[in-house]
């Protein structure tokens, strides 16, 4: 299993790796882009810290990387474009081939045959805006050229469990640290931080407005996680949470389910946050080749991430509550 990393400066590119990031992700928000769509975000990153600026820089950042045989991914993942941005588009993929980038991050369907249509050799991976919330829908993409699928915040280990023993072939990545959205990223039309001064302060940014969730059937074993999210979604509906959410504990899970890679959200983050989040998630895949037991596994993992974030675990920001319950 593979620890993907985000990246948004020449000068985090080795030291990422070192701490054993295995695969580095970022944007590229141009001046040429910027100034024609100053409200419109070419990746879901408007802007500030979390992009490369030019092409040299991301030339850069490849080449740095692909010196440790690393992959560099690149973000073209906003939901939709007009049709007066595909010109854009298409120089923005061809120059991204040309300097060594290896894949693709999207999000809309049109992108997806765009590439297709231009017959890359990069590979493509369909971004979690792809709403690949079961296994057909992730058949659909292989389809249509994905080789990896970025599924869904949302969805339960047991679920992921579903979807990796019905699908051959192609590559499933899951979330594993920060940013745990309440809201289901291939809905939304907000750009992350987007708010406006004048909404009463409880819902200043767009990703707070109130919404109602209950739980739909009382089924027994299922119970308990049912509360769990409406509790959960309370708790983020008023103050959207979104600092240090993990998922750690279910490394265990996935490296029994095949998964090849999980990812660390975190474009704009500082290099001192980047760097300590690849070497949590490193030293507990270390500990996974030493095959301790589920329940050591699990303990250990809190513990450190206690250590490294100055926090206990909390059900409430856990990306796969279920594994709290063991």
């Amino acid at each position: 299993m593979k620890v993907l990393s985000p990246v948004d400066k020449v000068s985090e590119v080795e030291p990422l790796i070192r701490a054993g990031a295995d695969e580095l992700y970022c944007g590229l928000l141009t001046e040429d882009w910027h100034n024609q769509y100053i409200a419109g975000s070419i990746n879901r990153r408007p802007g500030g810290g979390a992009n490369f600026t030019t092409f040299d820089q991301l030339e850069e950042c490849v080449n740095i990387a692909h010196s440790y045989a690393v992959p560099i991914f690149l973000t073209l993942n906003e939901h939709y474009y007009i049709e007066r941005q595909y010109p854009y588009l298409r120089d923005l993929i061809r120059k991204s081939e040309t300097i060594g980038v290896d894949s693709l991050i999207i999000a809309d369907v049109a992108i997806l045959l765009l590439l297709r249509q231009m017959g890359t050799g990069m590979k493509v991976v369909v971004s979690t805006g792809g709403t690949a919330f079961n296994s057909e829908t992730v058949k659909f993409y292989q389809d249509l050229g994905a080789s990896r699928i970025i599924l869904p915040r949302h969805l339960t280990i047991g679920e992921i469990r579903h979807i990796a023993s019905a699908v051959k072939g192609i590559e499933l990545e899951t979330f594993i640290l920060n940013s745990r959205c309440p809201n289901v990223d291939g809905f939304c039309t907000f750009h992350h931080g987007l708010a406006d001064r004048s909404i009463d302060l409880l819902y200043r940014n767009a990703c707070m407005l109130p919404y109602d969730v209950s739980v739909a059937v009382e089924n027994g074993a299922g119970d308990m996680a049912e509360r769990i999210s409406v509790r959960r979604q309370r708790i983020w509906e008023l103050i959207h949470v979104d600092d240090f959410p993990c998922g750690a504990c279910a490394l265990f899970d996935f490296s029994e389910l095949g998964i090849e890679s999980v990812k660390i959200v975190g474009r704009g983050n500082q290099t001192d946050r980047k760097l300590a989040d690849v070497r949590f998630l490193r030293s507990l895949l270390d500990l996974l080749s030493q095959r301790p037991t589920k329940q050591e596994f699990y303990a250990v993992a809190r513990r450190r991430y206690q250590e490294t974030y100055k926090r206990p675990c909390r059900i409430y920001m856990c990306y796969y509550p279920e594994v709290m319950t063991v």
